[in-house]
């Protein structure tokens, strides 16, 4: 059987434009730049990934992880034309 995953389609609304800048560069985030936002990998355990690098894992993409993986999801579809959710914080472009 194949392995199927949910995914999290969220607005970039939610990554401040200091983070988007370096999203895909960042150490300990896998994040492929698409043309409308981003592909962000959400790890097992968003928490014990952030400390096993030697530079942190941004607080926002942190959230944002904690929270696709409360919902059971393994990626975060990041699309400027997604909705934004209450739970995460929003910056304006």
């Amino acid at each position: 059987m194949p392995n199927i995953r949910d995914l999290l389609d969220l607005s970039t609304a939610h990554l401040p434009p200091h983070v988007c800048d370096r999203l895909s560069a960042q150490p300990g985030v896998i994040a492929y730049h698409t043309i409308h936002g981003w592909l962000l990998q959400v790890p097992d355990d968003p928490d014990q990934a952030s400390t096993t690098n030697c530079e942190p894992v941004p607080d926002v993409v942190l959230a944002i992880q904690r929270y696709a993986r409360a919902l059971g999801c393994d990626y975060v579809l990041l699309d400027g034309e997604a909705d934004k959710v209450d739970h995460l914080p929003t910056w304006t472009r």
